[in-house]
């Protein structure tokens, strides 16, 4: 499996702060939860986020299986009082934005 190189991750940040001013971090995550690179967080926090959020796409996927709604997972989006974390699982990794709320 080919892993995006540090470009492609760079290109990707770029074109989601400038659509998306209230994006304060952003990981590729590989699909064995480990972080792959991140933006806006230190590589200590990366990996902490990584083992979280790889739990909840595996708990997901089982959602969506057991209720039978079938289909691939293609995006979870999670909204607090304080901001939002947005998952993007990809074949290669899976893109992890964090955000302020505006």
């Amino acid at each position: 499996m080919a892993m995006p190189k540090r470009e492609v991750f760079e290109q990707i940040i770029q074109r989601i702060t400038s659509q998306f001013p209230d994006v304060y971090a952003a990981l590729f995550i590989s699909p064995e939860g480990f972080p792959i690179n991140s933006w806006g967080v230190t590589m200590e926090r990366a990996e902490e986020i990584s083992a979280l959020l790889s739990s909840l796409i595996g708990k997901t996927k089982d959602v969506i299986s057991q209720v039978k709604e079938g289909g691939d997972l293609k995006f979870i989006q999670i909204q607090t009082n304080m901001g939002g974390i947005k998952i993007a699982p990809q074949e290669e990794f899976i893109l992890v934005t964090l955000t302020h709320n505006e």
